[in-house]
């Protein structure tokens, strides 16, 4: 069943109940790396190397939670940006800000060794 977003006329395998759902948990994710980069910025107790390889994680991260964000707006959220395929739910759910349906991501981890 394709539900449209209410923003575009893309229509989308997810329902609007997992749209919801999914966008709540990009939320929270912004949410809590924008803490955790707060954090690590004024981080005394730990070695300035490793606050400053963990803060580029966390901006990296929250970088990549904003993109999905920007892709729910326009309407594209949840399709996979090697292929073009619905990423199914389960693997949203999991990693919201997957870019990528398992099989591409295999093929990129593939790739990257």
């Amino acid at each position: 069943m394709s539900t449209r977003l209410e923003a575009t006329s893309v229509e989308t395998h997810l329902s609007a109940e997992q749209l919801g759902h999914l966008h709540r948990l990009l939320q929270d994710e912004q949410a809590m790396q924008q803490a955790r980069a707060l954090e690590l910025e004024d981080a005394p107790d730990l070695e300035p190397d490793l606050a400053e390889a963990l803060l580029v994680r966390c901006q990296e991260a929250l970088e990549e939670v904003e993109a999905a964000l920007r892709l729910f707006d326009q309407g594209l959220y949840g399709l996979c940006a090697g292929c073009g395929a619905a990423i199914r739910f389960e693997r949203l759910e999991a990693v919201p800000a997957a870019r990528h349906c398992v099989s591409c991501q295999a093929d990129r981890d593939r790739d990257m060794r």
